[in-house]
Parts: structure tokens; C-alpha cells; sequence
């Protein structure tokens, strides 16, 4: 729409399994397998919250916003992942899914001045989230450079705290829990997620406004049974502290509602 075009969009599809705990001790680093023209393979990696990380394989597709699994690509998947570990047990896999990559037939990263006024950053493809922040300060570099006037942010948030409350000795548990009460109700079982912290992530500088947003931010939802039990909870949680009514609050992107409509109200019972 801004230049001519210069490079194609050719999306490749990858599917995964993320496996319980109890086989985050099947790798101790991560196992590339051989790349080929696909990319870098099938690998198993220990995740840095002590799971196990099994994929992805790569599929080219038409519809780059389609990031369903199939059974095929699964199974592909174990097939390759086998080669590298042979004794995971799938039946401890606690999630699938599948993320896009932007392939395109330039072999590069793609970055840009498509004309005198547009940056274009494209094909950001593996390692691209590695590669962000330098990607970031280059496109202000490049952005500089052709004409674009550069104010620098008053009181920028430079630094960023987080209390991990799983991580603390107990006496700075006890320290928290004195000091906010709700650090001490934990919400999510599977990975000691307190409300606090659900609470501390709703009000940060850039609050996530659905569930998922919060199981990104806060990490509740990431356990065994993914958000079974605690996904309620985080729900009424976020109504409370951002005022959304519940039925609009989604799981993740637009068209999510968790939430049809209310078919029962509880009443308050007055003896006669």
C-alpha cells in the first residue's frame, strides 16, 4: 500500500507440545536436530519454568492467521523428537499449540525504508524476539536518519519489579503477606500464583485486559491443568479491578468471551 512490492509473505505453520514438569528432566539444554531448508527443526529445550518444550515442525500454509494443530503435525513432531529423546511420554504433554512464522523469499531479516515516510520491519522470523530490543533501537536509528523528529519520553519506565512470591524465602513471605494481605491467597495450585501478584500485573504501566493476558504477565494458568481451576478466579478478579463487567471480558483475542450471559443470580435470604 506504501511502496512497491519487494518481497512475499510466505507463512510456515509449527505446532509444539508443552509437557508437564515431570519431564523437564528429559533435556538439561536445548537439542537442535540438523536445519534444513524449513528451519531449524524439531528441538526439545527445558523451559525456563522447569517443563519441557517439544517442536516444532513446519508446514507452509496459505492462511497466515490459522494457527491450529493437527494431528499430523503432532505426530511429525514426535516422529523427529524421538531422534533426539526417545523416552518422552506424551501422555504428560499438559498443551498444544502452534505459532507462524514470517517466512518470506528474502533470507533475511527485512528492515527498511520502503519510501521516505514508512519503515518496514518484515520477515522477522527466528530468532525475532531474541532480536527485538536491537531491532527497536536500529528502526529509531533508521527512522533518525531520514527526518523523523525524536522527543525523548518524560520519566520513561526504565526499570520493572516483580514479585515472584514462589521464589522467596519465608520470612520474605512473611514480609509480603504483612505488608499486602492478598499475597497470601494463592489463585493458581499448579504454579503458587497469589492474587497479589494478579492484582500487581492489572495495575502495571501496560495492564493486560484479558485472561490470557494475565497467564502472560503472571504466569497463573501455566501449570498442569492450564487454568482449569484458577481461570474463574482470575476472571472475577480483573472485573473487580479494572471495572469490566465479566461477561465482556475475553480469554485472549477478540471474539474469546469466556462468558455468554447470566443465567442465575444469587438472592439474599431473609428470614421472616
Amino acid at each position: 500500500m506504501v511502496a512497491e512490492k519487494r518481497f512475499t509473505i510466505k507463512p510456515s505453520r509449527g505446532d509444539y507440545y508443552l509437557m508437564d514438569k515431570c519431564e523437564g528432566h528429559k533435556a538439561n539444554c536445548v537439542l537442535f536436530q540438523c536445519p534444513s531448508e524449513f528451519g531449524k527443526g524439531v528441538l526439545v529445550s527445558p523451559t525456563v519454568h522447569g517443563n519441557l518444550i517439544v517442536g516444532p515442525n513446519a508446514v507452509k500454509c496459505d492462511d497466515a492467521e490459522r494457527v491450529n494443530t493437527t494431528s499430523d503435525g503432532l505426530a511429525c513432531v514426535k516422529a523427529a523428537a524421538a531422534k533426539s529423546v526417545p523416552d518422552i511420554n506424551y501422555r504428560n504433554a499438559i498443551r498444544n499449540f502452534s505459532g507462524m512464522r514470517a517466512n518470506t523469499d528474502i533470507d533475511d531479516f527485512i528492515i527498511y525504508m520502503a519510501n521516505d515516510h514508512f519503515l518496514d520491519l518484515a520477515g522477522i522470523k527466528s530468532p525475532g524476539l531474541t532480536s527485538a530490543p536491537a531491532i527497536g533501537e536500529e528502526a529509531v536509528k533508521i527512522l533518525s536518519e531520514n527526518g523523523l523528529a525524536l522527543t525523548k519520553k518524560e520519566n520513561p519506565v526504565l526499570t520493572r519489579k516483580r514479585i515472584r512470591f514462589k521464589e522467596l524465602s519465608e520470612s520474605e513471605k512473611a514480609a509480603v503477606i504483612k505488608e499486602n494481605p492478598l499475597y497470601g491467597r494463592v489463585i493458581c495450585r499448579c504454579e503458587t500464583i497469589t492474587e497479589g501478584e494478579i492484582v500487581d500485573a492489572v495495575h502495571s504501566p501496560i495492564p493486560p485486559c484479558s485472561v490470557d493476558g494475565i497467564k502472560r504477565r503472571a504466569g497463573s494458568g501455566m501449570g498442569r491443568c492450564q487454568g482449569g481451576f484458577c481461570g474463574p478466579r482470575v476472571l472475577e478478579i480483573l472485573a473487580r479491578e479494572t471495572g469490566m463487567n465479566v461477561l465482556d471480558i475475553l480469554k485472549d483475542k477478540n471474539g474469546s468471551r469466556i462468558l455468554i450471559s447470566e443465567t442465575k443470580k444469587e438472592e439474599a435470604f431473609h428470614e421472616a
